[in-house]
């Protein structure tokens, strides 16, 4: 006997059969989840701590925690150091945080006698931004103790403002 047309289809159906019961096994691909607004971004853009405006640089390393780098140079004032950021109030459009910045102060005071030491700012902050404008831009102000105090200002330690604006990549 010879084999008929039936049986070749019978091996075809199992294999189809299994292409399809293969296929239900993987994954089906999702839409993409929104990416989390803190975790690993970098942001470039400006710092100022008054009067004086500069370039800055902020990693978010963890949902509360991040990394800044100032640099601050002009003629009245040379300002570098670097920043802990803690976040400790999240919110989709804006975030209360804490921050300790280090560095190296040179300025002039309000009687133009050079200041230039190392010193510490500590204090708080709120970053925020505009979810129906531009996502990835936030907006920084800031108000804390300086322990050196500020460009212009009346020489020893007291309060210092600040304020930055960044653009958060990839």
């Amino acid at each position: 006997m010879g084999s008929s047309p039936t049986n070749r289809r019978v091996p075809a159906r199992y294999i189809l059969l299994l292409v399809l019961f293969l296929m239900l096994l993987r994954p089906a691909p999702a839409s993409a989840a929104e990416r989390e607004p803190y975790l690993f971004r970098l942001g470039l853009g400006i710092h100022g701590v008054y009067p004086e405006l500069g370039y800055s640089a902020v990693f978010n390393l963890t949902h509360h925690s991040a990394l800044q780098g100032i640099f601050i140079y002009n003629d009245y004032a040379a300002i570098w150091g670097g920043k802990y950021l803690y976040r400790f109030l999240l919110r989709p459009t804006h975030s209360l945080y804490a921050y300790g910045l280090a560095g190296h102060f040179a300025f002039y005071d309000d009687a133009w006698d050079l200041v230039s030491s190392p010193g510490f700012v500590g204090g708080l902050g709120l970053e925020f931004t505009t979810n129906d404008f531009i996502a990835n831009l936030k907006y920084s102000l800031e108000i804390g103790y300086s322990t050196v105090g500020f460009s212009g200002g009346p020489p020893g330690p007291g309060l210092v403002y600040g304020w930055g604006i960044h653009f958060y990549f990839f």
